[in-house]
């Protein structure tokens, strides 16, 4: 029964690899062999940055503090084991689809919970040796340890994968609290996402700073890092102290027991408990007609917030120019006097056009209709047999896209404005190029979809990720703000900046007639037969 589990989880686990998420069907030769070459590509790229970050390190073992790089590599391995972890946790622990139904097998719950738990053990291990492995290369090319030393060190990544599991289980078991409590769930994967891509560039950028640090204040590091004790006794068993290594094992493997412990007293009430999800009571109240417009607004409205992929991959530009708008208003007096300092750039034309290209690029990278039609899937009949006009159906996905992009665009635009202080027709210029150019991509993304839908995905990550109209759309946004560029390099003997961006601006508007003209026409008739 156990044999049987373990290989249930373990296909299920690893679903993602044997699967196509296009078609559903298995990969098999070369596409198996040309997917798995993609991962293990990946994951090197991943072990040699840590594999940088450790060799950075590499001079500790040359002053006799080899054990404080082993520390705080051992830190960072715990950070991506949760974080590798910690939502597969919620969904093979907590919120499994299967637990009704295995709990209604003649199984012991105990055996179900450590089939379970040796998922959750194994996924942490994995993200946490992408950071071990690298780190004991440059262990053992640096240190030259004892016969007991060498032994701790490999046994290191499987002690502290029993403190990831622990880890894992707590927060697991707070997000399934907290997510069964929200009434918008996707939000929170939505600001985990946000959040681990913030502290990645933060910590990215701010690498070699913290390296330098290190190596120049090792001494008086020396004595903080003591205070974390468990971590410390760990990293010591690699200079070949037995006690340390002992008492290090001791507390994760106490805290490893206390945690199953803990599950299995419980688990029975955890897999088939719905935490606070309330019953829905009925309440007779009067209902407010609204008009087709409004009515399929909310439909994609509802659509796109259901979607962590959706928002993430098609509307992070949104995230960006809010972020790039505050950034503007600290620092945007250092960039302007750099720029202005430049003698090839110091005029104010110049200066709005370079601010013109950024919050173009930055509006390109939203492609929220790109896949819009893709996403309909299978039910795009629903949108064919409702009584509405195809074309508003379509001015409904264009509505979403500006309503997701337009107003951090502006808030973009307004910052930059604040900053430059430009003449007037520079500052009607500036927002005018740049509202044109947000509507102009969302035409295009919706043209595009039209002409190039997936409408028979099994997960929606493939029309949002892999489809010809989202990579189109993004980099064709950016190939327009360059062609722009070139002109103006080649016509800028003759084209003063303010003429250049009144040019721009009919150009994009035009260009914004015509394919609405095309939507009202030939694409309402393309989405009323597409199949």
């Amino acid at each position: 029964m156990t044999k049987a589990l373990l290989k249930k989880q373990f296909l299920e686990i690893f679903a993602w690899f044997r699967y196509n998420a296009r078609n559903g069907k298995r990969r098999k030769g070369i596409a198996l062999f040309g997917f798995a070459a993609l991962y293990l590509y990946l994951f090197g790229f991943l072990g040699y940055f840590f594999f940088m970050f450790a060799d950075g390190l590499a001079p500790l073992y040359s002053i006799g503090k080899g054990w404080i790089s082993m520390l705080i590599m051992s830190l960072v391995g715990i950070l991506l084991g949760v974080i590798g972890s910690i939502f597969s946790t919620y969904n093979i622990l907590y919120r499994a689809k299967d637990n009704d139904l295995l709990l209604s097998l003649p199984i012991p719950p105990s055996k179900i919970l450590f089939v379970r738990l040796l998922g959750v053990y194994l996924m942490g291990l994995l993200y946490e040796l992408l950071v071990m492995v690298p780190t004991l290369i440059v262990f053992f090319q640096h240190a030259k340890p004892s016969v007991a030393g060498a032994l701790f060190a490999v046994l290191l990544p499987f002690v502290l994968s029993l403190f990831v599991l622990t880890l894992s289980c707590l927060l697991g078991y707070v997000i399934a609290w907290i997510t069964a409590r929200m009434r918008r769930k996707n939000l929170l994967t939505v600001l985990a996402a946000l959040l681990f891509m913030v502290l990645y560039y933060f910590g990215y950028s701010k690498m070699m700073t913290a390296l330098s640090k290190i190596l120049m204040y090792a001494d008086a590091l020396e004595s903080k890092l003591r205070w974390i004790y468990p971590f410390y006794h760990l990293a010591m068993g690699t200079e070949g102290n037995l006690l340390s290594m002992l008492i290090s094992t001791a507390i994760f493997a106490l805290l490893f027991a206390v945690t199953v412990a803990v599950l299995a007293k419980s688990f029975l009430k955890l897999a088939t408990t719905n935490r606070g999800e309330k019953k829905k009571v009925y309440r007779e109240s009067r209902v407010k007609a609204g008009g087709v417009s409004s009515a399929l607004l909310k439909k994609e409205l509802r659509r796109f917030l259901s979607s962590p992929v959706y928002m993430l991959n098609c509307a992070l530009g949104s995230v960006f120019m809010v972020v790039l708008g505050v950034l503007v208003l600290i620092k945007g007096r250092n960039l302007l006097s750099t720029v202005s300092a430049t003698p090839m750039l110091g005029t104010e034309g110049l200066t709005v056009l370079i601010f013109a290209a950024s919050l173009c690029m930055i509006a390109s990278m939203n492609d929220v209709t790109a896949p819009s039609i893709s996403l309909e899937g299978k039910w795009i009949w629903l949108v064919q047999v409702l009584p509405v006009r195809p074309i508003d159906v379509l001015l409904a996905k264009l509505k979403l896209h500006l309503w997701v992009t337009l107003p951090p665009l502006w808030f973009f635009a307004a910052a930059s404005l604040i900053v430059l202080q430009p003449t007037w027709y520079y500052l009607l210029l500036l927002l005018l190029v740049a509202t044109v150019f947000a509507v102009m991509m969302a035409l295009i993304g919706l043209c595009l979809n039209l002409k190039f839908p997936n409408l028979k995905w099994v997960n929606e990550a493939v029309p949002v990720k892999q489809s010809m109209s989202v990579l189109l759309s993004m980099f064709g946004g950016w190939g327009i703000v360059l062609t722009a560029g070139l002109l103006y390099w080649l016509t800028m003997d003759f084209l003063s900046p303010v003429l250049f961006l009144g040019i721009v601006v009919c150009l994009i508007a035009a260009a914004c007639i015509l394919l609405w003209q095309w939507l009202r026409t030939r694409g309402a008739k393309i989405l009323a037969f597409l199949t």
